[in-house]
């Protein structure tokens, strides 16, 4: 189980630089327009269900932005922040084209009223990304989200394929042993830190067929 763990522990307690000029997003809303692709709409899930997992709080869900005063997270591709063109502005109009697959650029724009955070997908699987990043890097602790004010990211991955092997079978003493739950979060994990292929390892390759730990009957 340590290597769940540890991708957990790392996603949930990395924290700013002492002294570091902070933005505060605890009572901020997400933004998830209507027409958004099933990919944007689990992204925007994820960020959602994995903050509260650490912070204790769920953003709200909206499909247009609230005019309260709260921080606003826009977690889309960059066809959607298009189409919202008018309604929210697009800090990226007036920069160079970034279109790499599956890269994403993060933004905070603060214009004195609210603090707007963008991730922007340069495609639908770069929505996911682009929320694995900004995990990594918001301040999560129980009751609180905060962000270094100075924080942007522009990236895409090196390589096309970005997998990870996972062994069912009972000589890893890990897998085997672990409920659904488990799994769903591993590679929720692998996911948001860039994985996007999983090869898996059925337990009739080279050991034995089943594992008396594992309760559900193999793939």
């Amino acid at each position: 189980h340590s290597a769940i763990g540890f991708v957990i522990l790392f996603l949930s307690c990395l924290s700013l630089p002492a002294g570091a000029d902070r933005s505060g997003l605890t009572q901020a809303c997400v933004l998830s327009p209507d027409g958004v692709s099933p990919l944007e709409q689990k992204a925007v899930t994820v960020l959602v269900e994995e903050v509260e997992k650490r912070a204790g709080i769920r953003w709200r869900v909206v499909s247009s932005l609230p005019d309260d005063g709260a921080a606003w997270i826009v977690a889309a591709s960059a066809r959607t922040l298009h189409q919202l063109s008018g309604r929210i502005p697009d800090p990226f109009a007036n920069e160079p084209a970034f279109t790499a697959p599956e890269g994403y650029r993060i933004r905070l724009v603060n214009d004195g009223v609210r603090l707007v955070v963008y991730i922007i997908g340069n495609d639908d699987r770069g929505v996911l990304y682009g929320v694995g990043h900004l995990l990594r890097k918001v301040d999560l602790s129980p009751g609180r989200i905060a962000i270094a004010d100075n924080f942007q990211a522009a990236t895409a991955p090196r390589y096309p394929l970005r997998g990870h092997q996972l062994g069912y079978r009972p000589k890893t003493n890990s897998y085997d042993g672990w409920p659904v739950p488990m799994w769903d979060q591993y590679i929720r994990d692998l996911a948001l830190s860039g994985a996007n292929a999983i090869e898996l390892i059925p337990p009739r390759s080279d050991d034995d067929a089943d594992s008396p730990h594992f309760t559900l009957p193999p793939m």
